[in-house]
């Protein structure tokens, strides 16, 4: 019984970390227009939707940025679907 429960912990562990191509791609696009000192990552769902908060003022540009971090990943992958990121604004 001990070993069943190490065994499917171990196995629950494992996947618990691992991410989607789609993730993995959203997440190159955040760390290449992680640049704005406002805006401050939330999440990357499975979809590769990067969900962040941040200010208006640097809402325009971070979303250029992540535009054409997109069309990059684009060029390479063609039926690559980069869904748009989601900026929450920060309370004033």
């Amino acid at each position: 019984m001990r070993v069943a429960t190490a065994t499917a912990l171990v196995a629950a562990g494992c996947t618990t970390g691992a991410r989607t191509m789609e993730q993995a791609l959203a997440y190159q696009r955040w760390r290449h227009c992680d640049t704005f000192a406002t805006i401050t990552l939330q999440r990357i769902d499975l979809d590769g939707r990067v969900i962040v908060t941040g200010r208006e003022t640097e809402q325009g540009r971070f979303l250029e940025c992540m535009a054409a971090e997109a069309r990059e990943q684009q060029r390479s992958k063609p039926d690559l679907v980069v869904p748009p990121p989601v900026v929450h604004p920060l309370p004033r």
